[in-house]
């Protein structure tokens, strides 16, 4: 899933893929022109982990599953991962001790104890047991990889205590799709404590071309000029990149970034492509 388009900004700029718009390899993301190593090094790194962040939750959105962020896991600049947050779907962020989240769009999840029956309590292992707080939801630090285990707990939470939902938090060692897929029908959700990296990406000096893809035939067609009408459906064809501002005149060796690894179950295949 790409997302992170505004690190674009004052940059030479052909086209870009829309944000929160599933890519698989070698599927381009963005043509620039006139980057410099250094600009590159900071698109690279900045997209890494804004890429990382929302493929991980739109990827376990498909499962049904609810996903909060924990502010340890936020670095700097916040805004940006707020924004890749929000591109993957996620429903809300948690603060921590030393991250203050001053954005409107996304909802602030609250985890301190207090007489309102709407929160989430945070509880270890070793102690399950929420006392007398009245809290809407759980959620469980490092769980265990012991399905029994998660499940007995789980209903004692709800039965016991009255809790709607159970979450598990979840840190890089655990945040794998076998595990998240184990637990998607025993929990309601998952929280993200670390962001692992799970995509790379290069740059290369291939001819730009335009991409636009059928989704009638599930086809993309390469070509140096716009098509509008799939030419094997005659359906509307819409475009894999979208460009930036002004249409220009595309020469060889514009640079195209582009995703090398994704998580693949986004998409289980890349659409056939065929060049005009």
């Amino acid at each position: 899933m790409f997302v992170g388009s505004w690190l674009f900004q004052g940059l030479n700029v052909n086209k870009y893929a829309r944000d929160a718009t599933p890519i698989v390899p070698p599927e381009p993301i963005a043509e620039l022109q006139g980057v410099d190593d250094d600009t590159i090094r900071r698109l690279l790194n900045g997209l890494r982990v804004l890429i990382s962040l929302a493929s991980i939750i739109a990827w376990t959105k498909k499962l049904g599953l609810r996903v909060f962020i924990h502010g340890a896991a936020i670095p700097d600049p916040v805004d940006d991962f707020i924004r890749a947050s929000l591109a993957g779907g996620a429903d809300g962020v948690i603060p921590g001790d030393f991250v203050k989240i001053n954005n409107d769009a996304i909802n602030v999840i609250s985890t301190s104890a207090s007489d309102s029956p709407v929160g989430y309590v945070m509880v270890n292992t070793s102690n399950i047991n929420i006392g007398n707080v009245r809290s809407y939801g759980v959620i469980i630090l490092d769980p265990p990889a012991d399905i029994d285990w998660l499940v007995r707990v789980r209903d004692m939470l709800r039965t016991g205590a009255g809790v709607k939902e159970v979450f598990v938090a979840l840190g890089a060692d655990k945040l794998r799709a076998d595990f998240i897929k184990s637990v998607a029908d025993m929990v309601d959700g998952i929280v993200i404590m670390e962001i692992p990296i799970i995509v790379s990406l290069s740059f290369d000096e291939n001819p730009a071309l335009n991409v636009f893809r059928c989704p009638n035939c599930y086809v993309d067609y390469e070509t140096s000029n716009e098509i509008r009408k799939c030419p094997r459906c005659g359906g509307r064809v819409r475009p894999v990149i979208k460009p930036w501002g002004k249409a220009t005149i595309l020469k060889d060796g514009v640079l195209r970034l582009k995703g090398l690894e994704e998580i693949r179950v986004m998409r289980l295949e890349p659409p056939k492509t065929i060049n005009l």
